[in-house]
């Protein structure tokens, strides 16, 4: 079967204040297309500066001198905890969706808070807010090179150029959904506090049917957008479409958008979630940067398309409905309510976006990561 032509959207209308209704229509009949179809896409903008392939260069080489530094710097990065709150470095085979080990490390940052509000605001954190775990001072003034506040100052201005757009995203589905322009965007007003960017780096193996060892196993994203800058030219990122898997291949100056469960049960299953995976040809690293844009803490989002629920959503093929614990943790846990019983309070109103996705991430935590 041929490739999927996963199609390429230039966002730029929906990043202008000054663009004309038509031009913004346009963009969300393209957005329409695309998450009915893939669920997958990419995005383009000549305006923007994270589509520049400066940016691109600036981002990557943060993310490689960060996983270039040897074990002992590596062990001094706080690890992320169980618990939901996903800052800090992720050993190889610290997470997992599946029984398959991940052979990735990652590092997780999101909005940076300043020493006075950090201080001021940690008693009131949600389950998703609080300071960067970042490496130590001494290493960071080794990965700045000689230009102060460089490496942060990098990791810090892509992850809100990508909120940035997302933001602007949310306008071309609104619109796309027939929906007033700012419908989305009134459930999204602290959205950089909470979401989060996701630095990896893929290790290549020799498991050419990824049965015992994979990048990323297979799953749909449980959240609401992902926004994806994978640089590397080495392919990885694949989409199952149609009953077969199929490369999604880099694409200079563009980002990769997946849409969420959370986005594709409000839509009643007309946006998809695409099942998708990263794999090895065993021979090259990859570096990838994710960023998992969430609506507010408290969002109890309405279904935003009033119809009967179909295809994915008839079905409930979405990782967000699977119960994603180790078989320990299974094991060791008290009647905890499963997965699929919360998504569904989460769609009557029962319960809020934030204390689902905490249960989540929760879920993937894996004891005994290896540095």
């Amino acid at each position: 079967m041929p490739a999927p032509d996963i199609p390429t959207i230039d966002i730029s209308a929906l990043l202008d204040p000054n663009a004309s209704q038509p031009d913004k229509q346009q963009v969300a009949v393209a957005l329409l297309r695309a998450f009915t179809v893939y669920g997958v896409f990419y995005i383009t903008s000549p305006t923007h500066p994270v589509f520049s392939t400066a940016k691109t260069h600036d981002i990557l080489e943060a993310a490689q001198r960060l996983f270039a530094l040897d074990t002992e710097d590596k062990a001094h990065i706080p690890k992320i905890k169980p618990g939901g709150f996903t800052r800090g470095y992720v050993p190889i085979g610290g997470e997992s969706g599946s029984t398959t080990k991940e052979l990735k490390e990652g590092f997780s940052y999101g909005y940076e808070w300043s020493e006075q509000d950090a201080e001021a605001k940690k008693h009131s954190f949600n389950g998703l807010q609080g300071p960067n775990s970042w490496p130590a001072p001494e290493t960071v003034v080794r990965l700045d090179r000689g230009q102060p506040g460089s490496f942060k100052g990098a990791l810090d201005e892509f992850y809100l150029n990508v909120c940035d757009i997302a933001a602007g995203l949310l306008k071309g589905i609104s619109l796309a959904l027939d929906l007033p322009e700012s419908e989305l965007s009134k459930y999204c007003s602290s959205s950089e506090t909470i979401s989060f960017m996701r630095l990896f780096h893929y290790l290549p193996y020799a498991d050419a049917k990824h049965a015992s060892q994979i990048g990323s196993s297979a799953h749909t994203d449980w959240g609401f957008l992902t926004l994806i800058l994978s640089p590397s030219k080495t392919v990885g990122l694949q989409l199952f479409h149609e009953n077969e898997w199929h490369d999604v291949p880099s694409v200079e100056n563009t980002l990769v958008i997946n849409g969420g469960d959370y986005l594709s049960l409000l839509t009643g299953g007309k946006f998809i979630s695409p099942l998708h995976r990263v794999v090895s040809n065993g021979q090259e690293e990859r570096y990838s940067m994710c960023c998992f844009y969430y609506p507010d803490y408290d969002a109890k989002i309405p279904l935003l398309v009033q119809e009967e629920f179909k295809g994915q959503a008839a079905s409930g093929n979405y990782s967000l409905l699977r119960d994603q614990r180790s078989e320990e943790d299974k094991e060791s846990s008290n009647g905890d309510e499963d997965a699929r019983s919360v998504a569904t309070r989460l769609l009557n109103g029962e319960t809020n976006f934030g204390d689902y996705i905490v249960s989540k991430w929760t879920q993937v935590y894996r004891k005994g990561g290896a540095y």
